[in-house]
């Protein structure tokens, strides 16, 4: 795994192919806590569009996770962690440009930074 999100490319394309959905499904009522509210209330459940969007922001974390590793930024995590926070907590999800700048800056820090190396040097004297 380590190998696979080494590449910049990769996550690049991975989070922003897993972040568009989490802007597109709250139009479907994803995050709406009266619809949730009703279908837990009805015997249905929460709706599977929540279910939906919690998938692709835990597949958000994950892929942010195995960044963050590979460039020794443990911290990087906590964006996409504060970007579900503010989906789906209300009040909180009324404010639309968080998650937003939450996102931006998981992909600038994710992609300017450039992962470690994990080999061990050689000794070319010799001496050790």
């Amino acid at each position: 795994m380590k190998k696979i999100f080494g590449h910049t490319a990769v996550f690049l394309i991975l989070y922003i192919l897993f972040m568009l959905p989490t802007y597109l499904l709250p139009f479907l009522g994803s995050n709406s806590t009266m619809l949730n509210a009703a279908g837990v209330a009805s015997g249905y459940g929460l709706s599977p569009t929540f279910w939906l969007h919690l998938l692709f922001l835990g597949l958000l974390i994950l892929i942010t996770g195995f960044r963050a590793i590979n460039i020794a930024k443990p911290w990087l995590v906590l964006f996409p962690i504060l970007v579900v926070i503010f989906d789906f907590v209300p009040l909180l999800n009324s404010i639309p440009l968080v998650p937003t700048i939450l996102h931006l800056l998981t992909i600038i820090i994710g992609a300017t930074s450039s992962a470690r190396l994990t080999t061990t040097a050689v000794n070319d004297s010799g001496v050790d």
